[in-house]
């Protein structure tokens, strides 16, 4: 192996180094969370914006 190429290797390995919880099995149970709560969170305020709309609506369509 040459040396350009270990210097290489070296520097990618300091360059990465990861606190625990920011990879790996713990990273990704993590950003599965993160997404199920963003997903949860959007739907909430979708269902709760399609009330408000609806009620608006409704409360327009008797007054001429």
């Amino acid at each position: 192996m040459s040396r350009r190429k270990r210097e290489r290797r070296e520097k990618e390995k300091e360059r990465y180094y990861l606190l625990p919880g920011q990879g790996g099995r713990a990273y990704r149970r993590k950003q599965k969370q993160i997404i199920v709560w963003s997903i949860i969170a959007a739907l909430t305020f979708a269902a709760i914006m399609s009330v408000i709309m609806y009620f608006l609506n409704r409360s327009n369509r008797f007054n001429p």
